[in-house]
């Protein structure tokens, strides 16, 4: 029979060939052990050896602060009271007409539970985060299920991903309407794993009632066995998953674990089938099934967008990941990838970096990858000087070293300092801020350390430490009392991002400074400096504590238009009435596709308006002073 043949039967005579394929349930051998964090030495491959760990300079500057430190700061929040949520129709028992009587005397009325959907399931009720189990009342089930795969899951917002991961994990009833899913419940586990949440999709699994049959289930069941090396465990889901349908996903796997076994005539049968169906995107997989079968020489030299199966054939291969495949891999595979033998230490690295970014690891994850990158003392001994003109996840690394192992105050100072002033012009403050969190913490706030006040506090801010963060403004309102003028420019600079982060403590602390911070503007400010401004004015009318009016008037002298992210009018409207109508879960949803891709420190000031006032409205007042906070540190303020 051709091959034309074979595909003009359809995907149904697919599913007899392949299950002919799987009839006697062979022995899959293990390829690889679990993914480990190995140590940066290691051998990518017999004879291929990893990198030295060389310092080069590549001709990147490394640039001063992003910016000035502001002469401002700002007043107090009313946060309003939550919205009142009106409980939606919950299963009821329907009684049977004749009661019965108890032994005690009492009416019994006897009855059956009505039908409960199984996707109410969770890991959070409220007391531990969740949204409520009301958090759908009076939304339309056809709108959540059309808009929850667009949920993004890769933002680099700590305040995002903590919305976004409690929106999907939360127990809650569903909202009313016809399902246009094969479960509310595989939606939420898709997204979940799209954002490298593996645990949480395990846990969640587990909750899942027998009777859900939803293919979203078992695809992340098996990505997760692909990513974590576990290659055997995977293969035998796929074999069981043939029997019920032969989709292009699911062929491509089987065709791996084919492949695994040197059974090359299905594998071929596999091939010769996506080929037919449609062979434009699934490149990646013949360069890799070739590599496995036929082609063992074949080097893989570039690989975007990677899927799950495409890390374990590589993995199986023994090729080296590329170094592109970092840019756009899901937090899942960038996980995996830190973790992986084959792939150079810098391609690790910065997986490790974008991973945690992504929320999908643990700064004490990247702290560990970083410890294992091999520095010699003199490397060391110079790394605040040898950093200069330089930038990267190496040159990260050995900063971190650095600041972790200095007892000197000064020296600690210098490296954490560096390592922000990088960080903050690559777009990974908030990662560095994370991963030094206890070196900055164990760093005393000196007066001949006052010059690193500023960038201390803020990063304490943006780890999510202001308690901390009060000792360096403290240390700079003592300095600038004795008569340090750079020293009032940085007090004046962290006032209102205290006020953000704590503003009860910052009107309790100093109520003159409080009040009267956004006097401090200089008339002359250049148009950067106004442009903080505006977004730093827009964020406190979002939060309730609006400035006065004549503070406005020096920001008429930069442009009166302004180019940004703004999300569509629709959902604008949307998240609007979603808000004032009480409806929890629909505004994060709302919220969440308004930021988008960008996150808080790409999205337009009126967009975070919109969202913070949102947020506040449906009792969600401390989320929305996180995103201020994170949109203000992101610009440089």
């Amino acid at each position: 029979m051709t091959k034309n043949n074979l595909f003009s039967h359809g995907v149904g005579f697919a599913c007899v060939v392949f299950l002919g394929w799987t009839m006697a349930t062979p022995a899959f051998a293990q390829v690889g052990p679990p993914v480990q964090l190995a140590p940066a030495e290691d051998a990518v491959d017999p004879g291929v050896a990893v990198p030295q760990v060389d310092l080069a300079p590549d001709g990147v500057a490394v640039p001063g602060p992003a910016f000035p430190d502001p002469a401002v700061p700002g007043p107090a929040f009313v946060d309003p009271a939550p919205v009142e949520l009106t409980p939606p129709p919950v299963p009821t028992l329907t009684p049977v007409p004749t009661p019965a009587v108890g032994a005690n005397g009492a009416v019994v009325v006897l009855g059956e539970l009505a039908d409960v959907d199984p996707s109410v399931v969770g890991l959070l009720d409220e007391s531990q985060g969740g949204l409520g189990t009301l958090m759908w009342a009076g939304s339309d089930r056809v709108r959540v299920e059309r808009l929850l795969p667009r949920l993004p899951m890769g933002t680099l917002s700590p305040a995002m991903q903590d919305l976004a991961r409690r929106l999907l994990l939360s127990t809650a009833e569903v909202p009313l309407g016809d399902s246009v899913a094969p479960s509310l419940l595989g939606l939420r586990v898709e997204r979940l794993m799209a954002g490298g949440r593996v645990a949480d999709v395990n846990a969640l699994l587990r909750l899942a009632a027998a009777s859900l049959d939803d293919p979203a289930f078992a695809r992340a069941e098996v990505d997760g066995l692909l990513l974590e090396g576990n290659n055997s465990a995977a293969c035998e889901k796929v074999a069981n998953m043939m029997r019920g349908g032969a989709t292009s996903y699911w062929i491509k796997n089987l065709a791996f674990c084919r492949a695994l076994e040197n059974d090359t005539a299905s594998v071929n049968l596999a091939v010769a089938l996506l080929r037919d169906q449609d062979g434009a995107g699934n490149e990646a997989f013949f360069t890799l099934i070739s590599a496995l079968t036929d082609n063992p020489e074949i080097t893989i030299v570039s690989l975007i967008d990677p899927e799950p199966l495409h890390i374990a054939m590589m993995r199986a291969a023994g090729k080296t990941i590329p170094a592109d495949a970092v840019a756009g891999a899901q937090p899942a595979i960038l996980t995996a990838i830190s973790g992986i033998p084959n792939a150079t230490i810098d391609t690790r690295l910065e997986a490790a970096e974008r991973a945690e970014g992504a929320g999908a690891i643990t700064a004490a994850d990247l702290g560990q990858i970083y410890e294992a990158v091999p520095f010699t003392p003199v490397e060391l001994r110079n790394a605040v000087q040898r950093a200069q003109g330089q930038s990267g996840p190496r040159v990260n690394a050995l900063l971190y070293q650095v600041a972790t192992i200095s007892t000197a105050t000064i020296a600690r100072a210098a490296a954490l300092q560096s390592t922000w002033t990088l960080a903050r012009d690559s777009g990974g403050f908030g990662t560095a801020a994370r991963v030094n969190l206890d070196a900055t913490r164990t760093m005393k706030a000196a007066p001949e350390v006052v010059w690193v006040a500023g960038d201390a506090a803020r990063a304490l801010l943006a780890a999510g430490d202001p308690a901390s963060a009060w000792d360096w403004l403290d240390l700079a309102i003592s300095e600038a009392a004795e008569g340090n003028p750079s020293a009032e420019g940085l007090a004046n600079g962290l006032w209102p991002l205290m006020q953000m982060a704590d503003p009860e403590s910052a009107f309790m602390r100093d109520a003159d400074r409080a009040q009267n911070w956004w006097k401090t503007i200089p008339a002359d400010a250049d148009s950067e400096t106004l442009d903080q401004m505006a977004l730093l004015f827009t964020l406190y009318g979002a939060l309730g504590s609006p400035v006065p009016p004549e503070a406005w008037d020096p920001l008429f002298d930069a442009p009166l238009t302004v180019d940004g992210y703004i999300p569509s009018p629709a959902v604008r409207q949307s998240l609007d009435e979603a808000s004032r109508a009480g409806r929890k879960g629909e505004t994060v949803l709302l919220a969440l596709l308004a930021l988008g891709d960008v996150g808080t420190e790409g999205a337009d000031p009126a967009t975070l308006f919109d969202v913070i006032s949102a947020l506040r409205r449906v009792g969600l007042a401390e989320e929305a002073r996180a995103i201020a906070l994170e949109a203000a540190l992101g610009r440089g303020l």
